[in-house]
């Protein structure tokens, strides 16, 4: 079985390929190239959808800075990202995005409660993504 092929049987197949590798990326710990993948599909969207997949890239994008090092440039993005987000239902396109944004919030706390000292990520609490089937999701 090819990497591809095995990728394929984590998410259901009636998703865009470019917002079901977001997810592989983002539970790979990749967050930069998962930001990448996801803004080829993003720049064809159009509103609502373009903002929902906005605010995923600033989430993927803020996480990437705070392990870089760039404690406020991770939180102004997460900021943004959440705004982006807020709007949107506790599921949404496949994706349990209420808790989602709880796990990002517990995530960020340190750097909302003080940038100045820079903490370091705890890793352990960057949330696993998944995808449901495109019929429980959209009706």
């Amino acid at each position: 079985m090819t990497v591809t092929e095995e990728r394929e049987l984590h998410h259901p197949p009636d998703w865009p390929w470019e917002y079901r590798r977001f997810f592989d990326l983002f539970n790979e710990g990749d967050y930069f190239e998962a930001h990448e993948v996801l803004e080829d599909l993003w720049a064809i969207e159009v509103a609502p959808l373009k903002n929902y997949y906005k605010g995923l890239i600033q989430a993927a994008v803020a996480i990437c800075h705070w392990e870089r090092g760039n404690v406020s440039g991770a939180w102004r993005l997460w900021k943004s990202a959440r705004e982006y987000l807020l709007p949107f239902p506790a599921t949404y396109e496949g994706f349990d995005l209420g808790p989602f944004r709880n796990a990002v919030d517990q995530l960020f706390t340190p750097l909302r409660e003080n940038l100045h000292i820079a903490p370091r990520i705890d890793k352990s609490l960057i949330p696993r993504l998944h995808l449901h089937p495109l019929d429980q999701s959209r009706k």
